[in-house]
């Protein structure tokens, strides 16, 4: 993941986390805050009484683009990636923000001690993890660093069987005959591994299991107004599940 993501952010950091604003950097950015609104602050003001004294994770942040929208609303940033490069990017490009610590991960464990966050926040992250074994890995993590009366946000791709087969299908074939694929369809190449394309899509009562294995419960599952219907979810998660 580590060094596939790197690759990416070396190459175009910014198309490879939102490539609709892949030529527009300063439209890059205002989107993270456009979204925070949509779909972030309505949980957030059922969530809590007052975030802006709360310590917040975010939990793969690319260049920061949510992670400022996050700083605006909570006390303490700790935003991490599995890309040391990003996360060097994302430093750069956030100097301003001093309640913003950016950090490296090994994608699997967050770099936190237990019960040390008010909030998980995620968005498109969780749909590029290359196995459910490693979504389960995160929402562990998430389930040991999250305090009491704490909540999470994390977003996921959703989907039924037959989308299952596929990504399976998928998984078969090697990555450099997607690459090349890919290349005659004139898309790029570094978007033809698993740490693209990410696991086969979950249930929702397979999140829910997922989530009690973590020590977590789904209070609620959200749609995402920002794809297609049903093919992403925000599940409201808080501890407690074992």
């Amino acid at each position: 993941m580590q060094q596939a993501w790197n690759a990416r952010a070396r190459a175009d950091a910014v198309f490879y986390v939102e490539s609709y604003h892949a030529s527009d950097r300063d439209g890059f950015f205002a989107r993270g805050e456009e979204r925070a609104a949509q779909f972030l602050d309505p949980v957030l003001a059922r969530t809590f009484r007052d975030a802006r004294r709360l310590h917040v994770l975010e939990i793969g942040c690319g260049l920061g683009r949510f992670s400022r929208a996050l700083a605006r609303r909570f006390e303490r940033v700790t935003a991490i990636d599995v890309s040391d490069e990003m996360v060097s990017q994302a430093k750069a490009a956030n100097a301003p923000w001093g309640n913003i610590e950016f950090r490296a991960s090994d994608g699997e464990s967050i770099p936190l001690p237990p019960q040390s966050v008010d909030f998980a926040f995620s968005y498109e992250v969780f749909q590029h993890m290359p196995s459910h074994r490693v979504i389960q890995a995160n929402l562990r993590e998430v389930g040991r660093v999250l305090r009491h009366g704490g909540a999470a946000m994390i977003h996921l791709r959703t989907g039924g069987m037959s989308q299952q087969i596929l990504y399976r299908l998928a998984d078969v074939v090697p990555a450099r005959v997607h690459a090349a694929l890919k290349r005659m369809r004139g898309k790029r190449s570094l978007t033809s591994d698993a740490t693209w394309r990410g696991a086969p899509p979950l249930s929702q009562p397979q999140i829910e299991r997922m989530a009690r294995a973590a020590g977590l419960s789904v209070a609620e599952f959200l749609p995402d107004p920002t794809h297609g219907a049903g093919t992403r979810v925000f599940a409201i998660m808080t501890p407690g599940g074992r």
